[in-house]
């Protein structure tokens, strides 16, 4: 899950530069989100993840382009723009996943000392 996890953080950090927004959908999706195999996700994120590429990947493309591409370029900006933060709530879905899998390890410390 750790290439994954790597892979959705950097799609996320992609979407956090400067250019137009359907240009960073663009390149977070196709740079760092297409190869993931879903078998490396826990259930919610897999279905995600999989809800996310179906819905940027449904234009066919014209010749030189890719699906991503033909999609994202029939997307309003605001569509683009809700597509970008499912990307970024779904680095939010993995933390979320990653910190319930790590074991809790507390320690009881006495408030008072103990008495004889």
């Amino acid at each position: 899950m750790r290439a994954a996890w790597e892979s959705v953080h950097l799609a996320s950090v992609a979407l956090a530069d400067g250019s137009p927004i359907k240009q960073r959908l663009v390149v977070a999706f196709s740079k760092y989100l297409a190869e993931i195999d879903g078998a490396e996700l826990p259930r919610p994120a897999r279905q995600e993840l999989d809800s996310i590429r179906r819905e940027l990947t449904r234009v066919p493309p014209l010749q030189g382009e890719s699906a991503v591409m033909a999609t994202v370029r029939k997307m309003s900006n605001d569509e683009a723009s809700r597509q970008a933060q499912r990307i970024v709530r779904l680095l939010g879905v993995l933390v979320d996943e990653d910190l319930a899998l790590r074991p809790r390890h507390l320690a009881v410390v006495p408030v008072y000392g103990a008495e004889a």
